[in-house]
């Protein structure tokens, strides 16, 4: 019973948390993160890269050396909104390149520029084919890009995974309500690293994305953020379809939930509801 309970928590937890765009699988960094704070006093942004860059380690992501051209660019403003809007205006088709199913599509890039939350983001990933790491270019469309399935073994993968390319964070400080720096930090941690669904509820769940809904129950990257990033760091990237890439990521991060908590197969544990 307690096993079955396991199980259901990993994938709602997967299901409420992971939002590609549609069409596409879970991505992930494939290459090192780079990360770049701008608007910050130098101190307190060198504290927010670092604070990044040892949570990407830790899960199993590769960082830049100094010097390395930035994928994550986090930026620290007054005005959340105006500076979206700025932004989209003067990059545009760096929000939305022109290649088929690379982000969340143009309602959510306006609800990117005219959100009141604390921190937003956007996330761009590519679809690339998995034995060079080229792009599979399609122009935007409907299609999804064109893949083949192979059966290898008892398995079906795909020529094509996705990606993660770059992130763009903003930091509205005029609404973050006094939230630490180091949380703040891990908050940004767990967009930067994941497709995090902006407007997911996860209020059921155990996650650092609660800081600005429950702060005095948050102070950090959570267990179960952690583990849910190294699972999807862990799990592999070619699989089939959407379905399969989550019960790949499902399967990673049941397997550390148990091993975890000592637990053998029929085993039990919390589930993600705030108690660790």
């Amino acid at each position: 019973m307690e096993g079955r309970r396991i199980e259901e928590a990993a994938r709602a937890f997967i299901e409420q948390v992971g939002e590609p765009p549609r069409g596409t699988r879970l991505a992930r960094w494939n290459r090192p993160v780079c990360v770049s704070v701008t608007n910050m006093q130098p101190r307190l942004a060198q504290f927010v890269i670092d604070r990044i860059a040892v949570n990407a380690f830790n899960v199993g992501v590769d960082v830049g050396e100094p010097g390395c051209k930035p994928n994550v660019i986090i930026l620290a403003t007054g005005d959340g909104p105006a500076l979206a809007k700025k932004l989209v205006s003067e990059i545009g088709i760096g929000f939305r390149p022109a290649i088929n199913h690379t982000d969340l599509g143009r309602n959510a890039l306006q609800d990117f520029q005219n959100s009141d939350a604390p921190v937003r983001w956007w996330n761009v990933t590519m679809p690339v084919t998995t034995d060079t790491g080229d792009i599979a270019i399609t122009l935007r469309s409907d299609e999804a890009p064109r893949t083949v399935t192979v059966r290898d073994g008892s398995r079906l993968r795909s020529n094509v995974r996705y990606d993660m390319a770059w992130t763009i964070v903003i930091i509205d400080m005029s609404r973050t309500n006094g939230a630490p720096l180091g949380v703040l930090a891990d908050y940004v941690s767990m967009v930067s690293l994941a497709q995090v669904d902006p407007a997911a509820d996860l209020s059921g769940q155990s996650t650092v994305m609660n800081l600005f809904r429950a702060p005095q129950d948050v102070s950090g990257l959570t267990q179960w953020d952690k583990d849910y990033l190294a699972a999807l760091y862990a799990a592999p990237t070619d699989r089939a379809n959407g379905r399969q890439q989550d019960a790949g990521v499902a399967h990673a991060l049941i397997q550390q939930r148990r091993e975890r908590e000592g637990l053998e197969e029929d085993g039990g544990s919390a589930a993600p509801d705030g108690r660790e």
